[in-house]
């Protein structure tokens, strides 16, 4: 089992165009104040970062930076959308905004870079 199937994340879209990656926040999610544990919030992100970037080429992360806007609680269905910044031959930089929701408010904001390099052509 992955770390994301283990925290019970779902691929809902996964394009390089727009990744998709929802989460319901458990209680085992929480942290000492009671609403979604951080280290939740950016492995979220951080799934729908990887999801996309790895699309079209090996993407290896170099740098990353999560910002949060609004508190989430037990229950909240989070949804993780990505979305190429800018994709050159070997960097890629990619937005990944956290919603309540489908359409909801901005939980956090998630940029990520990573180092590209093109897939070796299969054998065939």
């Amino acid at each position: 089992m992955t770390y994301a199937a283990a925290l019970g994340m779902t691929v809902l879209e996964a394009t390089p165009d727009r990744t998709r990656v929802a989460l319901t926040v458990p209680g085992t999610g929480l942290n000492i104040h009671g609403t979604a544990h951080g280290g939740l919030i950016f492995s979220l992100a951080d799934e729908a970062f990887a999801i996309i970037s790895n699309q079209h080429a090996q993407a290896v992360a170099v740098e990353t930076h999560l910002s949060f806007f609004r508190a989430a609680y037990e229950g909240d269905l989070l949804v993780a959308v990505a979305t190429p910044e800018r994709v050159g031959r070997t960097l890629a930089t990619y937005r990944v905004e956290v919603r309540r929701g489908e359409e909801g408010e901005v939980v956090a904001l998630f940029l990520g870079t990573v180092s590209r390099r093109e897939q070796a052509a299969s054998a065939g």
